[in-house]
């Protein structure tokens, strides 16, 4: 008999209003706020500050180590560009020539990550070799490392600027990067060491290694979802070629689209977790107020796949990118973070590569921080070049890792203003590390305002370490730049398009270090100094600058065509060291301090000279160590503030920036002199969200495992305890987080922090405690894992849902299907897309309602089909089903072997000026061939973590599944529903919109209602669970409603029109914030004739919450309302609720 239980809620029922629900998604119980840009402040220039990027790492360089095994020290003291070690750092590296010869250093830090700068040979056509090197700590072995210099090795042949992939006078980028954790973290006076074992035959080299404290995981954040909700699956490992799986890749690309899609309708943030997820194209970001973030850089790894063109990178705000279903400049006030991005790119394709790490529209004050990315062609180019114009005004890119690519860093480009490089390490990149490029394409604005501050950049190995091409107000501040390979230090000319230099704010330079910077020849031939002019640069003002030991000059200004330059307070200390004499456009000339035209306009204040090499040539000893061609300088002759010293002085080089240890602290080891410790995977269990092990396709799956330590030594607190779960060798769900000790004999169960979403089909699960081996000195690993296999039942066809919107009609497209089960190579495919109309506003008869159908994101003129027959228009809420009827190649696409994204793209020629354009498209993935769900002969069943060992008893896929011995049995349908939420401001009270099916599962529906819990008030948690949520609960904070007539609506609310829908109130009684902050959990149920029950899905809400849904969206039906809603609620609770306008113009009423 039903128990109606009323308790705490002390809810009364209130006859129901019709007003625009708001439909929230389970979880969803925050909103965003905006303005991320303003959480990262950016320090202003300090001459007695820091230079240089604040990074976690020591650098080990090459100098400092102990070589043995016939390893050998190469250098380049004459910065031959045929040398490889003019591009090592500080001209230095160790040569590994064969088995044995390595390289060792004793630390004098702490850490667990390590970063090894090394050089491979290329292999025949540019296509690079694979390799790999040991490492040893304190003399035992604990890795072998695989190195592949497949991105390596760039071409040039003087005279040429553009780079070959495989041929040329010239071998650019012959050096690249790994990074690696150890399992157990290096202590201070540990020795490591790099050896060969010859692999492959190769000579091998090392330039440095950089050690750093590896923190833990990032878990993912409240109100987000996560990309393996949308079956995205980690595999692999970056960087291993071998390990590229194409239909792991397509798939994975088509999640994480929908998942930012998703995550950005829900207002919700978007979590990508710990492993490495490989993608097969570019990654299209269309979204507001969002934060993406992974679970750090050294954890979250994102491999793009292809070497083709536009193959890879992410793209803001792009709708003609590849593969692209946002909108012109969608993407706003985004925060994207924690995680490292490696590309499948060797070739900048004839400088067509369209494939940057970062690239297009970031606006809106965007902010891209904690990030390492390395293999693109840029590794970040803001500008638009697509539709009308947008701006990337205030990005900002903070405490990044930018890297190894092909051509420029970042390159704020064609109107970015008041942006910002800050703290980043900017190295070993083939065209500008930094720049700005005032670039005019499509009638862009000339920027302003930008800033280059604290960071690090080095190794460049073209154009220019830093570069400035136009612009007015720029700031560049406390930089350190060196080490660059046939390029400048800081880099001016005028020669691309644009509005240049013609502002007349000065663009200002303060407190810049430059460390062997410049070069006596770059790839045309020419030589640059560490500071170059060119062109007709104007209006640059430097501060507090020190130069030193360039190869060739110091600070060049070519020509006479520059005006109002100024350096103040000017340090040169070594300069023209290459020794090398340059001979580009003259008869031959040698480094010096300062190159420039005797009458030059350039204005030093404060200039100190030392430690110049002579002159190579003996043309100009009148003038040395400045080059004017023999004439006297007249900015120099005479002015008191110039110091020369001798060519002998003595002097120090300031460093390389040092690791940041303002947080003090150090590596703690709590098993530090604990063994015979030793735990085991005793149990392996899974429970989708209605609490059963009887799984069904779509179900969130929950795997809980059980891990005993079965020694008789406890394992204590501080210790991490980690679990990994891998589905079918694919999916990666893990648990960092638990640190609480392990007692004797003590069992412990552990869940991944994330669920997996079920597909039909067999099943192989593989759990493993420990996968990180942070328990070294365990007494056996062979108890570690465990393995189960288990069917997923397929779901029965449900209509897809949606959530209705008013203001307008609105095309949606729900889904897209095809007309096999079964799928063979050389199989004709039909499509059919399930399009909807989610507005309140009929699509009128007579035009168009067309559909194209695409393969793999590749329009016209590639294969596409199409349908272009329906011209009956479009009721509010009516759902139609188109099916291809024509195509450029036939109505059917022919299968072809591999994983593939089919796209149904609805008014596809723009016919109808809808409300939402980025709603058109749905893609799924259909794989070549498919036989169909496979299912496991004889499947496991769950094991009983409470008596870990014993087995559940097998049972057939069940319809009812008991939550509890003694309670009521649990039966979900999607039949019965909870729609959304109102909140009435004449009744003053919240109101549960929810719907039943007049039959579900074949019976009569007698009686409806809906179970209410509170679950938090306050800061007190009520513990209420979700099997607790049903009619016959003895939970004191549950309680149930049956629903009465009055209760009952005709309007349709939801995407069922045979539905009867229902409401109930809950009015306010103290009008609280406490009240209003409450944590509800909402289902609905319906009573079938046989007296069974059955159930829908479990929600959760608060006041507030809906009052903020509803305000921000203008839902409210009259303005009284709408100011209800912010007087009464919102500013009650936050007294800074920002006040938002009632547009009537969103209102449509009906008499």
């Amino acid at each position: 008999m039903r128990k109606i239980v009323k308790k705490v809620l002390a809810v009364t029922l209130a006859l129901a209003m019709t007003v625009q629900p708001v439909a929230l998604k389970k979880g969803q119980e925050e909103v965003k706020a905006a303005g991320v840009a303003d959480q990262f402040t950016i320090p202003t220039a300090d001459a007695n500050g820091r230079v240089g990027a604040k990074m976690p790492y020591t650098r080990y360089d090459s100098t400092d180590a102990v070589l043995s095994g016939g390893a050998i020290l190469k250098t380049s003291t004459d910065w031959n560009p045929n040398n490889i070690a003019t591009q090592a750092s500080a001209q230095s590296y160790v040569g590994l020539p064969g088995s044995g010869s390595s390289v060792e250093w004793t630390m004098k830090t702490t850490g667990a990550g390590v970063t090894m700068r090394f050089t491979l040979p290329d292999g025949n056509g540019g296509t690079g070799v694979k390799g790999s090197l040991d490492v040893y700590v304190n003399n035992k072995k604990v890795k072998t490392v695989k190195l592949d210099s497949f991105w390596m090795w760039q071409y040039f042949n003087f005279g040429s600027g553009s780079p070959s992939d495989s041929a040329g006078a010239i071998g650019a980028f012959a050096f690249d990067e790994v990074h690696f954790l150890l399992d157990t973290p290096l202590k201070s006076g540990d020795k490591i060491k790099i050896q060969s074992t010859g692999a492959g035959g190769y000579e091998y080299g090392v330039d440095f290694l950089e050690i750093e404290d590896v923190p833990e995981a990032i878990e993912q954040p409240d109100n987000s979802v996560s990309v393996e909700e949308y079956g995205a699956i980690a595999y692999g490992e970056h960087g291993d070629r071998d390990t590229f799986d194409a239909a792991i890749a397509s798939k994975n690309t088509a999640a994480f689209k929908q998942a930012v899609a998703d995550a950005d309708k829900k207002g919700m943030d978007l979590y990508i977790p710990e492993g490495t997820y490989l993608l097969d194209g570019m990654w299209t970001i269309g979204a507001e107020n969002m934060k993406i973030t992974g679970a750090g850089i050294w954890y979250t790894n994102i491999q793009f796949t292809s070497e083709e063109v536009s193959g890879g990178g992410v793209s803001g705000g792009n709708p003609n990118a590849k593969g692209s279903t946002v909108a012109d400049g969608y993407c706003k006030n985004v925060e994207f973070c924690n995680m490292y991005l490696n590309s499948g790119l060797r070739s900048r394709h004839n400088e067509q590569a369209i494939y940057k790490c970062f690239m297009d529209i970031w606006a809106d004050g965007s902010v891209i921080h904690d990030i390492w990315e390395e293999h693109f062609e840029c590794g970040f180019w803001f500008g638009d070049y697509n539709g009308k114009i947008d701006y990337c005004d205030g990005v900002k890119v903070v405490n990044s890792r930018i890297r190894n690519n092909l051509a420029d860093g970042v390159n704020f480009c064609q109107g970015t203003s008041n942006a910002v490089v800050y703290n980043c390490s900017v190295r070993n990149n083939g065209d500008d590390g930094l720049a700005m490029w005032n670039d005019q394409t499509m009638g862009a604005k000339d920027e302003v305002n930008n800033v280059f501050a604290y960071n690090t950049i080095d190794l460049g190995w073209r154009a220019g370490l830093l570069a400035i091409y136009g612009g007015q107000g720029h700031k560049v501040y406390n930089n350190y730049l060196c080490d660059s390979f046939m390029a400048a230090g800081i880099h001016f000319n005028t020669t691309f398009p644009g509005y240049k230099f013609s502002g007349s704010t000065p663009n200002t330079f303060d407190n810049n270090i430059l460390v062997r910077c410049g070069t006596p020849k770059e790839c045309w031939g020419r030589d640059y100094a560490a500071i170059d002019f060119e062109q007709e640069v104007k209006n640059i003002v430097f501060n507090n600058t020190q130069i030193y030991d360039s190869p060739f000059t110091a600070i060049r200004l070519l020509g006479t065509s520059y005006s109002n330059i100024t350096f103040n307070d000017t340090t040169i200390l070594g300069a023209g060291l290459s020794k090398q004499i340059s001979d580009f456009s003259s008869s031959g000339y040698s480094g010096a301090a300062i190159r420039e035209n005797a009458n030059s306009s350039a204005v030093f204040n404060g200039l100190t000279v030392g430690a110049v090499v002579s002159d190579q040539t003996g043309k100009n000893t009148s003038t040395w160590p400045f080059y004017t061609d023999n004439a006297t300088p007249k900015n120099l002759a005479g002015n008191d503030t110039v110091t020369l010293l001798d060519d002998d002085v003595t002097y120090e080089v300031p460093g390389y920036p040092e690791a940041d240890t303002s947080q003090g602290g150090g590596v703690i080891d709590p098993l530090d002199g604990i063994t015979g410790y030793d735990v085991a995977l005793a149990g392996l269990s899974w429970k989708n969200e209605s609490n059963s092990s009887s799984i069904e396709e779509g179900d969130k799956v929950t795997f809980t495992t059980a891990v005993k330590n079965t020694s008789n030594v406890d394992i204590p607190e501080g210790v991490a305890i980690q679990i990994k779960i891998t589905v079918d060798g694919k999916g990666s769900y893990t648990n960092t987080t638990y640190k609480g000790g392990l007692k004797a004999g003590e069992t412990i169960k552990l869940s991944p922090t994330s669920t997996w979403t079920a597909t039909a089909g067999g099943h192989t699960i593989e759990a493993t405690v420990d996968y990180r081996n942070k328990l070294p000195n365990e007494l056996s690993k062979d108890n570690n894992t465990r393995s189960k296999s288990f069917n997923v039942q397929e779901a029965p066809d449900r209509e897809p849902t949606y959530t209705p919107v008013t203001g307008r009609y609105d095309i949606q497209v729900l889904d897209v299907t095809w007309d096999k089960e079964i799928i063979n190579v050389g199989d004709a495919l039909t499509f059919t897309a399930t399009i909807v109309n989610a507005g309140d506003t009929a699509i009128p008869a007579g035009q168009k309602l067309g559909v194209q159908f695409q393969i793999d994101g590749n329009p016209y003129p590639s294969p596409i089909t199409w349908n272009d027959q329906y011209f009956d228009g479009l009721q509010p809420g009516q759902v139609i089903k188109l099916t291809a009827t024509g195509g450029n190649s036939g109505s059917s696409w022919t299968a072809t072997t591999g994983s593939h994204t089919v796209t149904a793209w609805a008014d596809d020629s723009n016919v109808f000026g809808e409300m939402n354009e980025t709603n058109n498209k749905y893609t799924k993935t259909i794989t070549v061939p498919y036989g169909g769900v496979q299912y496991i002969e004889n499947p496991d069943k769950p094991d009983d973590l409470d008596n870990t060992g014993e087995i559940e008893q097998p049972t057939e896929k069940p319809t009812e599944t008991p939550t509890e011995p003694g309670t009521e049995t649990v039966v979900t349908s999607k039949d019965v529903n909870v729609v959304g939420y109102q909140i009435s401001s004449t009744l003053k009270g919240s109101r549960v919109v929810a719907s039943v099916e007049p039959t579900v599962n074949g019976k009569n529906v007698v009686k409806h209602g809906l179970v209410y819990a509170l679950t938090k008030l306050g800061d007190k948690d009520t513990g209420v669970k979700n099997i607790d949520m049903t009619v016959s609960t003895d939970n004191y904070y549950v309680a149930s409603f049956e629903s009465t007539n009055n209760g009952n609506v005709d309007k349709v609310f939801g995407s069922s029109k045979t539905a009867q829908y229902y409401v109930m109130t809950t009015l306010f009684e103290n009008q609280t914030v406490q009240e209003y902050t409450a944590k509800y959990k909402v289902r609905a149920y319906a009573v079938l004739s046989d007296g069974s029950y059955v159930y829908s899905d479990i929600y959760s809400y608060s006041v507030y919450n809906v009052a903020s849904a509803l305000y921000d969206g203008g839902k409210m039906p009259t303005n009284a309302g709408h100011t209800y809603l912010y007087d009464s609620i919102l500013k009650l609770v936050n007294p800074s609720y920002k006040q938002v306008d009632y547009d009537w113009s969103d209102i449509v009423t009906s008499l």
